[in-house]
């Protein structure tokens, strides 16, 4: 060969593994650092007042549903 051979440098086969291990840490020490979903505070929410009876229309009487006939969404049964 005419050229020749260049070497690459040494430093990203020492620093990538040592930055990969030392992300790893920190990301988990920050993982265990977060409070659980439950405890997490919420923003308050306030429920409406409720109405006067004579304002509120009565609320319709649910019809029974046929025995003979089931919901479209649901599959047929499997023998």
């Amino acid at each position: 060969m005419s050229e020749t051979e260049r070497r690459g440098s040494p430093w990203p086969w020492i620093l990538v593994p040592i930055a990969a291990v030392g992300l790893f840490f920190v990301l988990r020490e920050c993982r265990q650092n977060l409070p659980p979903a439950e405890h997490a505070t919420a923003p308050a929410v306030t429920a409406p007042a409720p109405r006067a009876p004579e304002n509120n229309p009565a609320p319709a009487e649910p019809k029974p549903a046929d025995a003979g006939t089931a919901p479209d969404s649901m599959p047929p049964p499997r023998p």
